[in-house]
């Protein structure tokens, strides 16, 4: 009974830590995070994701899934090395009034108040500075129209969907657009833009390009319609 109840504590204890993260899926292998130094790392990853996928599975997120419908949102900005990620490299405050005035940057203040302490600081720069950097990258992607908000879902594959986008993005290259699939594969979840220290379109690592591959391996999967 004793070995027992040891082990369903550690399932508990498991199951508590998925929860935790589901609404913040790690980017890349699970052991290839690694507490670092801020503004020590090689490139940046935009991560945007694509709200139907995740409201589909967060219907009870009012904040982001409520009567506003979005189509590809902020998840963040990352700082990568290449080869895995720094986080949580220093206790930095995000003052009030910083994310006050960079309210709607991301759909809820819950994803600002994880992603600053998680990825924020590890970028080397001042919050102010980092939310401008991470606005104006965002606002600089160019969407082809079907991305935009269409109104049936449609297939596509992982090199149609680089080509869209770098067609769209002419400074981008088809290796500096990843992107990651939930339902083993089978729905769009992400996309992930990579760039240099200064903000210029980049190749993004190969772990990033392997969990890409892993994430959307079927043929082709399903970008869900906004509803």
């Amino acid at each position: 009974m004793k070995l027992f109840a040891r082990l369903l504590v550690a399932v508990l204890v498991l199951l508590s830590a998925h929860a935790a993260d589901a609404r913040h899926p790690r980017h890349s292998d699970d052991d290839a995070s690694q507490s670092g130094t801020p503004g020590d790392f090689d490139y940046y990853l935009l991560s945007l994701s694509w709200s139907p996928d995740y409201c589909d599975a967060h219907p009870n997120d009012t904040q982001q899934c409520g009567a506003r419908r979005y189509g590809f949102v902020l998840h963040g900005l990352w700082p990568q090395y290449s080869r895995g990620y720094p986080q949580s490299c220093s206790d930095a405050p995000m003052p009030a009034a910083v994310a006050r005035q960079y309210a709607d940057l991301y759909p809820s203040p819950k994803l600002m108040a994880h992603e600053w302490p998680k990825h924020g600081t590890c970028s080397g720069l001042a919050p102010d500075a980092y939310l401008a950097l991470s606005k104006r990258l965002k606002d600089s992607v160019q969407f082809p129209p079907r991305y935009q908000a269409p109104a049936q879902p449609f297939r596509t594959t992982i090199t149609e969907l680089q080509h869209d986008i770098a067609q769209a993005n002419p400074s981008m290259t088809p290796d500096s657009i990843t992107m990651t699939c939930s339902g083993s594969g089978r729905f769009l979840q992400e996309i992930h833009l990579c760039y240099s220290k200064d903000g210029h379109a980049v190749a993004c690592g190969a772990d990033v390009q392997k969990q890409m591959r892993r994430s959307c391996g079927q043929p082709d999967f399903l970008v869900k319609s906004i509803r």
